[in-house]
């Protein structure tokens, strides 16, 4: 039986055969891909929580040093722009932020206090680029209002630093915009789990075939025993007569 497998193996599976375990496992795909598709959209739908992001927009003003030759030194202003933008995100300003007197409603002050530093830290975006001197900061929470009491709360805690290196170098722009719907893409989701299913009741039907130790065509059978078919009983569709 191992030298049949092997027989098998060997000779490989065609184009064609690949469309016939697909054909013939239609069912079994269909399922798997309902019932994936099916149980992801659930999960996208109520158990993934709406994300809502509100940002301000600040200025920092870059001194700008000439060297010798009259050249500005632009790789010294991005790591400049580079480091406010993680300064942002630091403990030095979630710390502050905790202690300062910018948030007022009992209910957000609640939440704040139920977070870690490293929560905070992962609801602050800082956003730049290499060709602006304004940095973007953002807040998401499932909170919409909690989102833009925070951003314009961090931002204001960052205009107002006292690090030498800051001071006096953030200047606002605009305040915390409304907070916008921030949701993962839960149509994305379905699609991902859609093509998931399918793929998985592909490998599956492929995984019946793997452990059958059935030839499914002449060449196989040839190939695997050594002895040549000479004749091939075909497929054929009846169709029953109604009965008078």
């Amino acid at each position: 039986m191992d030298f049949e497998n092997q027989n098998q193996q060997d000779s490989g599976i065609s184009l064609a055969d690949i469309f016939r375990i697909i054909r013939l496992n239609w069912i079994l795909i269909t399922a798997f891909t309902l019932v994936i598709t099916i149980a992801v959209g659930v999960y996208a739908y109520t158990l993934v929580p709406d994300q809502y992001k509100s940002t301000s927009e600040v200025l920092v003003q870059v001194p700008i040093n000439s060297g010798d030759d009259g050249a500005i030194n632009y790789l010294d202003t991005q790591r400049l722009i580079q480091t406010a933008s993680e300064f942002v995100k630091s403990d030095n300003i979630v710390n502050k932020l905790r202690t300062s007197n910018l948030i007022t409603n009992p209910k957000h002050i609640e939440k704040l206090d139920n977070m870690t530093n490293r929560q905070v830290k992962a609801g602050i975006a800082v956003a730049s680029t290499t060709t602006s001197f304004i940095i973007r900061i953002s807040f998401t929470s499932t909170d919409a209002d909690f989102a833009q009491v925070m951003a314009d709360a961090i931002t204001q805690i960052v205009i107002s630093t006292d690090v030498d290196m800051f001071e006096g170098k953030f200047v606002e722009l605009s305040e915390a915009g409304q907070p916008e719907d921030d949701s993962p893409n839960k149509i994305l989701f379905i699609a991902v789990g859609a093509i998931g299913g399918a793929i998985l009741g592909i490998a599956i039907a492929f995984m019946r075939l793997l452990f059958n130790n059935a030839y499914m065509t002449k060449e196989q059978l040839e190939a695997g025993t050594g002895i040549q078919v000479i004749g091939v009983i075909p497929e054929f569709e009846f169709k029953e007569r109604k009965r008078s």
